[in-house]
């Protein structure tokens, strides 16, 4: 007779991992029995024969061997572990037996020294990404626009959640349902956030010109040598170099004909020109009377 599985994609916060393992417990109550447990994937086998109690913890294990079989000595099975570092183990179900008996931690002190571990690595990883988030809250500062605004406020969001985690994970157990709702909802945020931040980068114009005329066999005025499309308002920014025999006039210029920017020289190098363009098609548009050699780019 084939074996029946199924997959869970269930995701939990890591401090409240004993809702995940009440959830395993249920799930083998009702004849599920864990195959392989994970972050977002966990693999069911159905066997009604046989009911366990689940236990998890969280190590870096040098010596995976040994590990297994000092749980092993205690009556615990190895199951699998995750690629994030959670070990599930699990023992058969005596109804005779307290619950306490089915408690992987013997002591508090171990229990602590568990979720001290995770903490520290999740308050590492919270100062990694506040580092992270404050630099770009300074290039901000100096070159504000919209998807580095929503990159930042990513980040501390994430920083944000983590670091609460890591201090809910060292309450030690108090099973939170409404943390899994707030882990969705945060997940959301960052597939959207992200997605969001990726397709406004796409959608910013972004390009480079170089022109270079040794002489002109006639001055020319108001020529258009460069249309671009902005999809939404925000702050754009313009490099620029002009080298020239004679006054070059540049600018940037809206559908109405408008200029939104100009400058006139015979030696301009500047770099983050701030532009506050609207939605709409745009063109560069210049006028010179000599030989020029121009560089441009605007993102």
């Amino acid at each position: 007779m084939a074996m029946e599985y199924k997959t869970s994609h269930r995701a939990y916060a890591a401090w409240n991992y004993r809702q995940e393992i009440e959830d395993l417990n249920r799930a083998s109550e009702q004849g599920w029995q864990l195959v392989r447990g994970g972050c977002f994937y966990s693999r069911f086998v159905k066997n009604p024969d046989v009911r366990y109690r689940y236990q998890m913890d969280w190590r870096k294990v040098e010596d995976m061997g040994r590990y297994i079989e000092t749980f092993r000595e205690q009556g615990w099975e190895y199951v699998s572990s995750s690629f994030n570092g959670w070990h599930f183990f699990r023992k058969f179900y005596d109804p005779a037996l307290k619950e306490e008996d089915y408690e992987i931690f013997t002591d508090r002190e171990s229990l602590q020294a568990m979720t001290r571990r995770w903490s520290r690595v999740v308050m590492a990883i919270s100062a990694v990404l506040l580092v992270v988030a404050l630099i770009i809250i300074v290039q901000e500062i100096r070159t504000p626009n919209i998807p580095r605004l929503l990159q930042t406020l990513i980040l501390l969001a994430a920083c944000a959640f983590l670091m609460r985690g890591g201090f809910l994970m060292r309450s030690q157990g108090t099973i939170r349902p409404g943390d899994n709702t707030l882990l969705h909802g945060f997940l959301l945020f960052l597939v959207v956030g992200w997605a969001g931040m990726m397709a406004l980068l796409i959608l910013r114009p972004d390009f480079s010109i170089h022109q270079y005329t040794a002489e002109l066999s006639e001055p020319y005025e108001d020529n258009r040598f460069a249309e671009f499309e902005v999809h939404y308002p925000d702050f754009y920014y313009l490099d620029l170099k002009i080298g020239a025999d004679a006054p070059f006039a540049f600018s940037v210029v809206n559908e109405a004909g408008e200029a939104v920017y100009s400058v006139t020289g015979t030696d301009i190098d500047e770099e983050n020109i701030r532009i506050r363009l609207k939605r709409g098609k745009y063109w560069l548009l210049s006028s010179c009377g000599a030989g020029f050699e121009l560089e441009s780019y605007l993102n």
